[in-house]
C-alpha cells in the first residue's frame, strides 16, 4: 500500500474555490486517481502528478482525504 499526496490540484471539490490537496492510500497511482476522482467534485487530471509517494507498511484499507481550499471566504 502507498500513500499518494497531491499538495494542490485544480479541482478538489465543487466549492467556490475548487482547488486543494488530496491524500490517497491505494495500491497504485491509477487506483489512487480512480478512487479520488469518484469523490464528488474531485478531478485529478493526468497532468497533475503526485508531489509525494510513500510506501505504507501494514495498511490494507483504501482511503481518500480531500483538503479543499477555503479561499478568501
Amino acid at each position: 500500500m502507498n500513500v499518494y499526496i497531491w499538495e494542490r490540484i485544480e479541482k478538489c471539490s465543487s466549492n467556490h474555490h475548487g482547488e486543494g490537496g488530496v491524500v490517497v492510500f491505494a495500491n497504485s497511482e491509477n487506483r489512487a486517481r480512480e478512487i479520488a476522482n469518484a469523490e464528488p467534485g474531485c478531478s485529478i487530471q493526468a497532468t497533475e502528478l503526485p508531489d509525494h509517494v510513500m510506501e505504507i507498511v501494514n495498511a490494507d484499507d483504501e482511503l481518500v482525504v480531500l483538503f479543499p481550499d477555503a479561499g478568501c471566504c
